[in-house]
């Protein structure tokens, strides 16, 4: 980024900051809501979102497979195992739920323009 581009970018920026306060409460959320969800399916396509993805995939799975091999007994460890499956597994949910709502949030915005 070169000195010109950034006084060019800080106008777009405070272009699409005036232009969100202007809308209704209602529709400056689904904005924001599709903005953050487009971000983080970039994110989950781009190689630090495929890695992070694929960390909580590995945990996941090698948390379960000591989990079977895990005796009744050790109440600590089954405790500890079900914490790395279930922070691998939220990881990916909360991901995958931000693009769903920010998706669903396109699509009402869409709507509303149509009326």
């Amino acid at each position: 980024m070169s000195a010109n581009d950034l006084p060019r970018e800080i106008n777009e920026r405070q272009e699409l900051q005036d232009m969100i306060s202007a809308l209704d409460p209602e529709s400056r959320t689904l904005f924001v809501e599709a903005s953050i969800g487009r971000e983080a399916k970039e994110f989950f396509h781009s190689d630090i979102g495929r890695y992070l993805v694929g960390c909580a995939q590995i945990e996941y799975a090698e948390a379960a497979s000591k989990l079977k091999k895990t005796a009744w007994y050790r109440k600590n460890r089954i405790i500890e195992l079900q914490n790395q499956m279930w922070r691998a597994e939220n990881f990916m949910v909360w991901l995958r739920d931000l693009i769903i709502r920010g998706k669903a949030s396109e699509l009402s915005l869409e709507e509303r323009e149509e009326q």
